[in-house]
């Protein structure tokens, strides 16, 4: 498996998010995604599965240029719970993206039981704890067994509980054929499930293992006023 960004440039209301970034990732695995707040991770995110348009460069899936039908068919995206619909239950949100990837009922009972929502999956997500929408769009992302696997956040503000049964499912993705990048601000629970980390740097992509941990390299990226220009990042 071969995800590739290169030359990627994008600005937001006139200020450069993205100038001409690179990254290659080329074995299956967690990979975290670090930056500041408003760095652009999520930007990144929306980048990838077709929500906003580059102004210039590619995105590519094994060589191909990765068009709405390949999002579809490839890529799943857990993004903030706030894109859930309030006076919907978590089944409501499961039999609709079910039927539209048609999945099979084994496949749903298995990542319900997984992320264990089983006992609130009947209750309207305006009803839900931030722990537990977290846990249900998570859910709504592995149903289709995409290869590549966006996880925007996943860890940001959770119940101990949530933590551990997250960080689990991580650990998991270890040992499947499956890509997954997951943004955090939680550097230590990051530490925990993955040594290769995407830093977003000044407008560009800096792929990394770091041995010593994130949060030390976070530190001498963002805090020791480093000049980096925009660089590559290769895996």
């Amino acid at each position: 498996m071969n995800f590739e960004i290169k030359d990627l440039s994008f600005a937001y209301r006139r200020h450069p998010v993205f100038i001409e970034a690179n990254l290659t990732l080329m074995t299956s695995g967690v990979y975290g995604l670090v930056g500041p707040n408003g760095s652009g991770k999520s930007t990144l995110f929306n980048l990838i599965t077709g929500l906003l348009h580059p102004t210039q460069g590619a995105i590519t899936l094994d060589g191909t240029v990765l068009t709405p039908n390949l999002v579809f068919a490839n890529v799943a995206y857990a993004q903030d719970s706030s894109v859930l619909y309030p006076y919907l239950t978590g089944r409501d949100h499961i039999r609709f993206v079910a039927l539209q990837h048609h999945v099979a009922a084994a496949r749903i009972a298995a990542v319900s039981e997984q992320l264990e929502i089983t006992q609130f999956v009947d209750q309207r997500v305006s009803s839900l704890s931030q722990g537990q929408k977290q846990r249900l769009m998570i859910v709504l992302a592995l149903l289709p067994e995409a290869r590549l696997l966006l996880m925007d956040e996943p860890l940001n503000g959770l119940d101990p509980d949530s933590v551990m049964i997250i960080r689990n499912l991580l650990e998991d993705f270890k040992s499947t054929a499956q890509m997954v990048i997951v943004s955090s601000h939680n550097l230590d629970e990051l530490d925990k499930v993955t040594d290769q980390i995407i830093f977003k740097v000044d407008q560009g992509l800096q792929f990394e293992t770091v041995a010593d941990g994130a949060e030390a390299r976070y530190a001498e990226l963002y805090h020791h006023a480093r000049p980096v220009k925009a660089g590559d990042g290769h895996a």
